[in-house]
């Protein structure tokens, strides 16, 4: 069964080429190179040349796509990739998605509670956790002293409280 990851979505044409939007949801992918070949959007296989950034959006072309009218039924569709594409060489990388559902241990050993949601406001990555902790913790390399993905257990260099 095919697992979908969601990166972002076509929003517009760029031209009358064929040229296109996409938002991404996750700027860092928005170099998406190493992807280039295993994306997907509805159902079809589609190969994606990044031609430049505008903004907060990346245009794309594609070889299936040659014109305006070719894209008007991708607009607002969203592109994704199968989990099982995704690469795992760079242990420090972690995907949102392997994050939910993590204990959250502080500096002193104590349960902070369970990664519930991952947001990113624009200064960076932060952890919503659940139960009585009731503020969001920054996720970034000063504060983290291990991720253990298999045990879902993230141990923070700080104290919290």
């Amino acid at each position: 069964m095919t697992k979908k990851i969601y990166l972002g979505k076509i929003v517009g044409a760029h031209g009358v080429r064929g040229l296109f939007k996409i938002k991404f949801y996750n700027k860092e992918f928005s170099n998406f190179y190493e992807y280039k070949h295993k994306l997907h959007v509805d159902n079809i296989k589609i190969n994606l040349e990044k031609k430049f950034s505008k903004g907060n959006l990346t245009i794309c072309k594609s070889k299936k796509i040659n014109s305006k009218n070719d894209l008007f039924d991708l607009i607002g569709k969203e592109v994704w990739i199968d989990e099982t594409a995704l690469e795992y060489d760079n242990p420090n990388y972690h995907y949102h998605k392997d994050l939910v559902g993590s204990k959250v241990y502080d500096k002193n050993h104590k349960l902070l509670g369970t990664v519930i949601a991952i947001h990113n406001f624009g200064a960076g990555d932060i952890l919503e956790l659940d139960g009585q902790y009731k503020y969001m913790i920054k996720f970034n390399n000063s504060n983290i002293k291990d991720i253990d993905k298999k045990n879902k257990i993230i141990k923070l260099s700080e104290n919290y409280g």
